[in-house]
């Protein structure tokens, strides 16, 4: 489904045709303000999309568009540091959503594994009380996938209890 209003100036969206804009490959300018971010476009195609950060030890987002138009994606800034560096996430799915555009119809949310930020959230959601839900809705890739109009739920699968899940996939729909 096409968001006009998911646009940023500048740049060529697609219009049902299943073309993406033109992502130049190579360095492309860092956001304002942040440190040690050094951004590179490496992959733009239909299905794939690859920015990596050479500033940091592992500092990248990796996405692709699976399924007829799910996204599934990996974003990682480690190590973690204070104050904060390297090419922010949430900027880095914000280029990943400029370039897939309106090919996007939902955003995957697939957590795995003790080092799954996303997975450590909703088993402290869960085990506060929460459904796994609303505590989906609240880790990171939730709230990025709302900020897009992707606010609707599905329970694709889930392994464990509340509090104690080892492996959670949802979809996030508009």
């Amino acid at each position: 489904m096409y968001n006009k209003a998911l646009e940023k100036p500048g740049v060529r969206y697609p219009r049902g045709d299943g073309s993406v804009p033109k992502t130049s490959i190579g360095r492309i300018p860092a956001p304002q303000g942040s440190t040690d971010c050094c951004p590179e476009v490496q992959i733009a195609t239909a299905t794939e999309y690859r920015l990596v950060s050479s500033a940091k030890q592992s500092n990248f987002i990796w996405g692709e568009l699976v399924g007829g138009g799910k996204l599934s994606f990996i974003v990682e800034n480690l190590p973690k540091t204070t104050p904060y560096s390297g090419c922010a996430g949430r900027w880095m799915f914000g280029q990943m959503m400029a370039h897939f555009g309106g090919n996007v119809i939902a955003i995957q949310g697939n957590w795995v594994g003790p080092n799954s930020d996303n997975l450590r959230e909703v088993n402290r959601f869960t085990a506060a009380g929460l459904s796994l839900e609303s505590a989906a809705k609240a880790t990171w890739t939730g709230q990025r996938a709302s900020g897009y109009g992707f606010t609707d739920y599905e329970e694709v699968s889930k392994l464990g209890m509340p509090g104690n899940y080892s492996d959670v996939h949802v979809l996030f729909k508009q």
